[in-house]
């Protein structure tokens, strides 16, 4: 069985798990900031303080009498 040797510098190792390490970091903090906008949102709904089924029920009722328009009797 054959064997290759490649020689790598420290300063190549260095530099390549500086590089990997700076990306992860990047990659944490993007993911974080995504993660604190999607809070921020949630609470803003949260806060609208929205009937949904009353808006669903008057939705409906609107629906229902367009439709009633369009049909002949």
């Amino acid at each position: 069985m054959g064997r290759i040797v490649l020689e790598v510098s420290n300063e190549e190792l260095l530099q390549l798990g500086e590089e990997k390490i700076k990306e992860e970091i990047e990659r944490s903090l993007k993911f974080l900031k995504i993660k604190g906008l999607l809070k921020d949102i949630s609470s803003a709904i949260r806060g609208l303080k929205i009937d949904y089924e009353k808006e669903t029920e008057d939705i409906k009722k609107e629906s229902w009498q367009e439709y009633k328009k369009g049909i002949s009797l």
